[in-house]
């Protein structure tokens, strides 16, 4: 997830983690892409972040 690596902003993973409410390790197998997040890990993910991760403006582009 290029958006979340982005979103991050040289935050450490920890940091990101807490404040998203799930486990770093977590978090670490996301970046790598050895697990896919569920809607309900994204949605913490993007408050723990203030950022919009999976927004279906990208996903259908431009209009």
């Amino acid at each position: 997830m290029l958006n979340l690596h982005d979103a991050m902003e040289g935050r450490s993973l920890r940091s990101v983690a807490e404040d998203a409410g799930i486990h770093h390790v977590t978090l670490l197998k996301i970046l790598h892409g050895r697990a896919w997040p569920d809607l309900a890990t994204i949605s913490r993910l993007e408050i723990g972040l203030n950022a919009d991760l999976y927004s279906s403006r990208s996903v259908r582009g431009p209009r």
